[in-house]
């Protein structure tokens, strides 16, 4: 609990206890697996001007709240907690805020009204992070997993992962969709609006207003600037840049992938509303 207690900020030592400046303002959070659109999501939460955005991916909550969360399934752990639960989310709440909005470096910040940053979710991460953020907010963006799985093929920094590997991490966003349908604080995003801005734009002024926040047209600019298209080995540069296309890439898999990705992906792809088209 140590750590809990006390941070070092520029040679100062700082109490988690005390309240951050926006320990009480709302926490916009973009979601998704990679290769989704997240980074034009998270853009374009960050675009709005009375939030004070971390625009950047910060999977460290994800690891730090998923642990608090199962560390509280421990009988023995709960019974030493030196603090009530309550507390326990609280000091949580404040060693994020202070590593991602660190107090020095607010004075030259105009007042937000919200805060928004990018992380990874699975369930048990999303419902810790609740606890520790009740005005939390999560837009979660989701895509054809055909896409997905063929884009870390093709995506320099994700082509190292096994073909299976990588169907597996899709088939998880299952999880997060079977547990974001009854949460009010919970907004799906679908990477097909890209292509469909009015069905965007109509979930993010949704999302914005849950968090207290009026749209703003600036936060739809991102969507012509912010894409990262891969081409897929066998395919043309021109389809690549098709949207309308890329859900067709099934046809530079083999026989085996297309096997496995049936087997691992089918029951996500049906519950998504995904077609898998060779079956």
């Amino acid at each position: 609990m140590a750590l809990f207690k006390t941070r070092l900020f520029s040679g100062k030592q700082e109490s988690l206890s005390k309240p951050h400046p926006f320990s009480d303002l709302p926490l916009i959070l973009a979601s998704g697996l990679g290769r989704s659109g997240t980074t034009v999501l998270r853009h374009c939460l960050a675009a709005h001007s009375r939030s004070a955005s971390q625009n950047e991916e910060c999977n460290y909550i994800h690891d730090l709240i998923r642990a608090a969360d199962t560390n509280l399934d421990n009988k023995n752990h709960l019974k030493t907690l030196p603090v009530s639960q309550d507390s326990y989310w609280q000091l949580h709440r404040q060693l994020l805020l202070n590593l991602y909005w660190p107090v020095d470096q607010l004075e030259n910040m105009d007042q937000p009204r919200a805060i928004s940053t990018y992380s990874m979710l699975d369930p048990r991460a999303a419902i810790g992070l609740k606890k520790a953020f009740p005005n939390l907010v999560v837009c979660y963006i989701i895509r054809n997993g055909i896409e997905v799985v063929s884009s870390y093929q093709s995506f320099p920094a994700f082509k190292h992962l096994e073909f299976e590997a990588v169907c597996q991490l899709w088939a998880l966003r299952h999880d997060m969709f079977k547990y974001q349908a009854h949460q009010r604080h919970f907004f799906l995003f679908r990477f097909e609006w890209f292509q469909q801005p009015d069905l965007f734009q109509n979930q993010l002024e949704a999302a914005l207003k849950f968090a207290g926040l009026e749209f703003e047209p600036r936060c739809m600019e991102p969507l012509k600037t912010k894409f990262h298209p891969t081409t897929f080995a066998g395919e043309s540069p021109n389809a690549a840049k098709e949207m309308t296309a890329r859900r067709d890439r099934w046809t530079l898999w083999n026989d085996q992938q297309r096997d496995l990705f049936a087997t691992i992906c089918g029951p996500a792809m049906k519950s998504l509303g995904y077609e898998i088209l060779w079956q």
